[in-house]
């Protein structure tokens, strides 16, 4: 069954997923996060060299993946 999808305010999509899933990617989100934030300088260079000139530092990545990894465990814990 596919999960019901709706728009926000903004017009914006999303779907309903299990509270279990959230936990799963919060945990899998840590977990590379955790390997960028310990990444050897092989790599770091090779982040450099996919993301770009213009594109995110990895510390701008192991940011975003830290707060998108909290706040998917708050709504898995039922935290507003």
């Amino acid at each position: 069954m596919t999960p019901p999808a709706t728009t926000d305010v903004h017009g914006d999509r999303y779907a309903a997923v299990h509270v279990e899933e959230l936990d799963d990617w919060a945990w899998l989100l840590g977990r590379v996060e955790d390997w960028l934030l310990h990444a050897d300088d092989e790599t770091i260079a090779d982040w450099a060299r996919f993301a770009g000139p213009c594109g995110e530092d990895i510390d701008d990545v192991t940011d975003t993946l830290g707060r998108a990894s909290v706040r998917m465990r708050d709504l898995a814990r039922g935290r507003p």
